[in-house]
């Protein structure tokens, strides 16, 4: 047992000694830094040498100045084109200062990799040419919220769209013949709609064409114009099959959301211009935005609970077509009731269901 204590007594002397030993050795280095182990571990260079060459240090100033380059395409076009200089720059420096091929490999390969990525940005950044009628239609609709030229481009491509002509009188769409499963917008001319022969408005460039009944009919294939489009004049077009921009809303989420907004605003126009002819018993227009009025016009309609379906009260008539397609008497009186309490009030969901 003796034996055992002097082992254990021995082991704690030495560690003390150790430890006070090293902690003397680490003051001794701070004291006298030239002979510190622990200094010349972080500054192992005992004499610094002369700066690089003046390629060195260009092409270093390259990179700083790229890297101050803002995200725009133009920025990002800026950037690149500093940093193959830079990059030819180090190169250099590399193949005839320091003799270095794994240096001059690698900064030669990133002059390469930008090179392809300038390459890239101008060919995002070309002009993008239109036809003058669809450079029309762009600066137009549009333009103003900023869809971009290369993604109308897509739009009005051969691979979704056709741009079409019309001689006066003849018919876009045959009343309970043509189906709706196509949008077309009016490029130059004019068209009537017609309802039994009577006339009902008129619709001018760039104007979607049918967009009333592009929406209704978006649960099914198979319903039919319920009015005649006849030109009044020689027009050009462009229309969209439905399945066709179905695709390209998958893809092109924000364009989705433009045309949808587009086709709103549309039907909406075309709802104040109808809401126009209406005339009451008086003489004087009624307005679909007055609340009063669409609160006493829905109660005699059913009430707001029957307002659930848009297209039983909006320019379209129940199957799908339009109620553009009355006689005119009975017209007016969907116009004085439905109508204004069933977009007015029903206009909300309608419009949530469109964007």
């Amino acid at each position: 047992m003796a034996e055992e204590g002097d082992f254990n007594l021995t082991l704690t002397e030495a560690l003390a000694g150790g430890i006070e030993e090293a902690f003397n050795s680490t003051l001794d280095d701070w004291a006298d830094p030239a002979n510190s182990t622990f200094w010349r571990s972080i500054f192992s260079c005992d004499a610094w040498i002369s700066p690089q060459h003046l390629l060195f240090q260009l092409a270093n100033g390259c990179f700083f100045v790229s890297y101050l380059a803002p995200s725009q395409s133009k920025g990002l076009l800026f950037m690149h084109c500093v940093l193959i200089l830079g990059f030819l720059l180090y190169s250099t420096w590399a193949w005839n200062v320091i003799c270095a091929p794994d240096v001059f490999s690698w900064n030669f390969i990133f002059m390469l990799l930008n090179m392809g990525q300038t390459l890239y940005i101008i060919y995002q950044m070309r002009p993008v040419k239109l036809n003058k009628e669809l450079e029309a239609l762009y600066e137009a609709l549009f333009q103003p919220l900023n869809v971009p030229r290369l993604l109308f481009k897509r739009l009005v491509s051969v691979e979704y769209a056709q741009v079409m002509s019309l001689h006066a009188g003849e018919a876009y769409a045959m009343q309970n013949l043509t189906r709706t499963d196509r949008l077309g917008l009016l490029l130059s001319g004019k068209v009537n709609v017609m309802a039994d022969n009577q006339f009902l408005h008129s619709i001018t460039n760039m104007q979607f064409i049918d967009s009333p009944e592009f929406e209704s009919s978006r649960a099914s294939l198979e319903d039919k114009f319920k009015v005649s489009i006849i030109a009044a004049t020689s027009c050009r077009y462009v229309f969209w099959h439905r399945t066709s921009l179905e695709y390209l809303f998958v893809k092109e989420s924000y364009l989705a959301a433009v045309l949808s907004t587009l086709i709103a605003r549309d039907i909406t126009t075309k709802l104040y211009h109808m809401n126009q002819k209406i005339v009451t018993e008086k003489g004087s227009h009624l307005d679909i935005r007055l609340p009063s009025l669409t609160s006493s016009l829905s109660s005699s309609c059913g009430g707001e609970g029957s307002l659930r379906s848009p297209a039983k009260f909006s320019i379209r008539s129940g199957g799908g077509g339009g109620s553009r397609g009355r006689p005119r008497r009975e017209r007016e009186q969907h116009w004085r009731r439905g109508l204004r309490s069933g977009v007015v009030l029903g206009w909300r969901g309608w419009y949530g269901d469109l964007h």
